[in-house]
C-alpha cells in the first residue's frame, strides 16, 4: 500500500512518518510532502492509495488538496489529521468523503487500525489480472471517450476501485487518467479537424466529449500546441501545397 503524508510543520511531519512507518501494514511504501502543492506533484509520481493530510497549510489547505487530487485522478482516499476539533471542519470533512478525521497527537492504535482497514479495501491483483483490467479499461475508453467519463464512473462500470484504476493507468500508460483521456480526445479531434471540414469547431468539441468550445480550445492548445482553428488551417495549407507544386 502506498501512503502519502502531508503536513507543513517539518518536525510534525517527521514524527508522523516515523509513527506510520511503525504501524502501517507490512510492505507499505511511504512518501511525504510539506504542503499541498508539493503533495500534488508527489502524487503524479507516487500515485498513493491513501493520503494522510493536515488541514491548515499555506497556499492550499487540506480540503483544496483533496478536491484538486480527485479532479486530476491522483488519489481518492484521504485521512484528515488535524489539531482542530471544530464542528465546521468535521462537517466539511464528511462532505469531502474522507476515510476518517483524526486529531493530533496521532494515536498509534487508531491509525494502525484505520490503515489496515484501507489495506483490506484495496484489491490485490496478479500481473495477469492487472493486464486484463488494463485491456478492458483502455478498450472501453477508446469506444466511449466522447461520453461524460470520470474515475468514479469507470470504477463502477469495471467493478474496480478508483485508486486501483489510477495506479493501473500510471503503470500501463505512464500518465494519469485525466491526461490519458484528454490526450485521446484531442487525437480524435485532430482527425476530425483534418478530415471533416464541414464540421464546426464547436460540433467537433461536442463529438469528442467536451462540454464547451472554450474548454475544448484550452485543452486542445495544451496538448497540440495550437488552437483548433489554427490546426485546421495548417492541415488545409499542407494539402494545398502538392497541387501548387504540380503546376510548376
Amino acid at each position: 500500500m502506498k501512503i502519502l503524508i502531508v503536513d507543513d510543520e517539518p518536525l510534525i511531519l517527521k514524527g508522523l512518518v516515523k509513527i506510520i512507518e511503525e504501524v502501517a501494514p507490512a510492505g507499505s511504501d511511504i512518501c511525504s510532502a510539506f504542503n499541498a502543492l508539493e503533495a500534488l506533484e508527489a502524487m503524479k509520481r507516487f500515485m498513493p492509495d491513501v493520503t494522510v493530510t493536515d488541514i491548515n497549510m499555506p497556499e492550499k489547505n487540506g480540503f483544496e488538496l483533496i478536491r484538486d487530487a480527485r479532479l486530476e485522478g491522483l488519489c481518492d482516499r484521504f485521512i484528515i489529521l488535524t489539531g482542530y476539533d471544530e464542528f465546521d471542519y468535521v462537517r466539511q470533512a464528511l462532505r469531502s468523503g474522507v476515510v476518517d478525521y483524526l486529531l493530533k497527537p496521532l494515536d498509534k492504535k487508531e491509525i494502525a487500525a484505520l490503515l489496515s482497514r484501507v489495506k483490506e479495501e484495496l484489491p490485490a491483483a496478479s500481473d495477469t489480472e492487472y493486464s486484463r483490467h488494463a485491456e478492458r479499461i483502455l478498450a472501453y475508453l477508446q469506444s466511449n471517450y466522447m461520453k461524460d467519463l470520470s474515475l468514479d464512473h469507470l470504477a463502477e462500470r469495471m467493478s474496480l476501485h478508483p485508486n486501483y484504476i489510477s495506479s493501473l493507468f500510471k503503470k500501463e500508460t505512464g500518465d494519469t487518467f485525466v491526461n490519458y483521456l484528454n490526450s485521446l480526445r484531442i487525437r480524435e479531434a485532430q482527425k476530425l479537424l483534418k478530415t471533416q471540414p464541414h464540421l464546426t469547431v464547436c460540433a467537433i468539441s461536442q463529438q469528442v466529449g467536451f462540454d464547451t468550445k472554450h474548454y475544448f480550445a484550452k485543452v486542445f492548445k495544451k496538448y497540440a500546441g495550437t488552437t483548433p482553428g489554427a490546426y485546421r488551417e495548417i492541415q488545409e495549407d499542407d494539402e494545398r501545397i502538392p497541387s501548387i507544386n504540380g503546376r510548376d
